[in-house]
């Protein structure tokens, strides 16, 4: 791995979250007509940080000084937003229409990461963007039904994931990966827990497995794409998602019967193009490696 480029690294790492979060949509699924969102994301959070406590533990010291708690305030509240909309959104409308919809973020991101990070952006990066983005529109309306009105849900939830992974990379050589888990862990308890207690539905034994398994695997897909996003640069990883919109339309086929149409497939095979094309890009090209903080 020390041989690799840190955005091909980071390329493999977030290639991995994007295969954990697909699973967890079809968990979200599986338990939605009886389970409000809210109260996955509670259960979900409340889970993970007793997973990671032993993790948390040991990084005290770090965690009880951050560094930049303002923008872990911030990033767990556009975090907690991305979540409730994806998950109401692949929960409301086909799989790959939310994915693909949610594919917005992508060029909200490597805007943001030009204008705000100020990370070189050249054009090979751009049109691979823009290749990606051109396959997502023919994709939006992919099983004929045209745009559902919770498309806008999906959407919404595009614009929080850009602006958290931006959040995540200003603050990346500030504190430590557990801090960082950590106080999103808290911010996002400390608002979802009134709305979710609230709305609360007495699980069945099913179903409390189902939400066990969802917390495990959100814990891992979001130490997976945290660490990619500290170690490659925004507008690298960024195109990367039309992967995800893959993984979506082939578990809607296989598992709920959605068909992708010819728009579907034409539309995909500029995905595919552009995400091969980013990791051959991200392989060929080194950039600086941020440097990993310490704890204090």
């Amino acid at each position: 791995m020390s041989s690799l480029t840190p955005n091909l690294r980071a390329s493999g790492l977030m290639i991995a979250a994007f295969v954990i979060f697909s699973g967890m949509a079809i968990l979200a699924r599986a338990i939605s007509d009886d389970i409000p969102v809210i109260q996955m994301v509670l259960v979900r959070q409340a889970l993970s940080m007793v997973f990671l406590a032993p993790l948390f533990w040991r990084q005290r010291a770090a965690i009880a000084q951050p560094r930049r708690l303002g923008l872990h305030a911030l990033r767990g509240g556009t975090m907690l937003g991305g979540m409730v909309c994806g998950l109401s959104s692949v929960i409301l409308i086909p799989l790959a229409d939310a994915t693909a919809i949610q594919m917005a973020e992508v060029i909200l991101a490597t805007a943001l990461a030009a204008l705000i990070l100020r990370e070189p952006v050249g054009w090979r990066r751009w049109t691979a963007t823009f290749v990606g983005f051109v396959g997502v529109a023919i994709m939006v309306r992919p099983f004929g039904a045209g745009v559902d009105p919770y498309a806008w849900v999906a959407l919404l939830g595009a614009a929080f994931g850009a602006v958290n992974m931006v959040i995540l990379r200003v603050g990346a050589e500030a504190d430590r990966i557990e801090t960082v888990l950590f106080w999103q862990n808290v911010v996002v308890l400390a608002i979802v827990l009134p709305p979710a207690l609230w709305f609360w539905v007495p699980p069945t034994l099913a179903q409390s497995g189902i939400l066990a398994v969802m917390a495990v695997i959100f814990t891992a897909g979001m130490w997976l794409m945290t660490s990619a996003l500290r170690l490659g640069e925004t507008s690298a990883l960024a195109p990367l998602h039309y992967l995800r919109l893959l993984m979506m339309a082939v578990a809607g086929w296989f598992i709920y019967a959605e068909v992708p149409s010819l728009s579907t497939v034409i539309g995909a095979v500029l995905v595919l193009g552009a995400a091969s094309y980013t990791i051959s890009r991200n392989a060929s090209k080194r950039v600086p490696q941020p440097p990993t903080p310490t704890a204090p």
